[in-house]
């Protein structure tokens, strides 16, 4: 190792340092939101196999969220003041949700819920009518995608459907700009094993790049390979790398204090990113039995988060997940 990069390392975890110290003296950093923000897994389906994701290995039921649990817990959040909603999952596609559309519009009838978008593969947005999906009341879509060719999609996703999606992206991209652009939609690439320099002089990413605002040739010279392995239960390709685990004693993880997940079994959650099963000491209760505010509120969550701070009980979810937030 040369003297350069042992001072470029240096500096680097010099500035870690400073900002973990300084994030745990930061004002409110161990203070619940007054309203969470929340997470409805309106479907825990998907058809995808992608090589970081756990859906291969869960066990839970794959089942949408019942519409009665689903009306339920939006009319409790709103009551609540809630203003922050979106339907990301934890494993699932919302696209493959038969009453998606039917469960934005009712979203979408409390004016305080000015925002609703997920994160898709956008395989199945074939599937709808574009003039009722744009009338839905969603209003952003995050499209996980690679784009230079089926080869490494079907390699990265685990199916081969790269021309479906790639029709249905510029459709969705066309469409919108037909009604003056009401939906935000963003490319978000992901990391393949080739050079970067072929993926960025493919034709596909080069013609997505002219019709959006974002620059996708820069985006995919940037594009992240540290992932996390689900607690090990994905086996990562050489290529993507494991988030390192930053040190957690004490000080629990921002997402504790910030928002609430509603499974699709109605099961309710500290944290959408890593219990797959929905099976975890972070479970809380599930809203077809309690009321959300109280679950917000309740001793359980409060329990959570003073035995990691005070007796660094680190719930066993939390001690190897690899997007701890700290």
């Amino acid at each position: 190792m040369t003297g350069s990069s042992i001072l470029r390392r240096g500096v680097k975890a010099a500035k870690f340092a400073r900002r973990y110290v300084s994030g745990y003296f930061e004002r409110g950093r161990f203070t619940p939101r007054d309203v969470p923000k929340l997470s409805i897994e309106t479907t825990n389906i998907c058809n995808a196999d992608c090589v970081f994701c756990a859906n291969s290995k869960m066990t839970r039921r794959k089942e949408p969220l019942s519409f009665d649990a689903f009306t339920k817990t939006v009319d409790e959040f709103a009551a609540m003041g809630g203003t922050d909603i979106d339907f990301n999952v934890t494993i699932g596609d919302p696209l493959l949700d038969p009453k998606l559309l039917e469960r934005a519009r009712y979203v979408r009838q409390y004016p305080q819920f000015a925002s609703l978008g997920f994160v898709t593969t956008l395989q199945w947005l074939h599937r709808w009518n574009l003039d009722e999906f744009f009338d839905s009341g969603i209003t952003w879509l995050s499209v996980s995608i690679t784009l230079s060719g089926r080869e490494k999609y079907h390699a990265f996703f685990g199916v081969d459907l790269y021309d479906r999606t790639l029709n249905n992206l510029v459709t969705l991209i066309r469409e919108n700009d037909k009604r003056g652009r009401p939906l935000g939609i963003n490319i978000g690439l992901k990391p393949t094993d080739e050079p970067i320099e072929d993926v960025v002089r493919h034709a596909d990413l080069r013609l997505l790049d002219t019709m959006v605002d974002q620059d996708l040739v820069a985006e995919a010279r940037n594009t992240n390979v540290y992932v996390d392995d689900w607690l090990g239960a994905v086996t990562l390709p050489a290529y993507l790398k494991k988030r390192p685990l930053i040190p957690r004693p004490f000080r629990p993880c921002r997402l504790l204090y910030t928002g609430l997940t509603v499974y699709s079994s109605g099961k309710v959650g500290a944290c959408a990113c890593r219990d797959f099963d929905a099976s975890s000491d972070l479970i809380l209760g599930r809203v077809q039995d309690q009321p959300l505010e109280g679950i917000w509120r309740g001793d359980a969550l409060a329990r959570l988060r003073k035995q990691w701070r005070t007796r660094n009980a680190v719930p066993d979810i939390c001690q190897s997940c690899r997007h701890y937030l700290y």
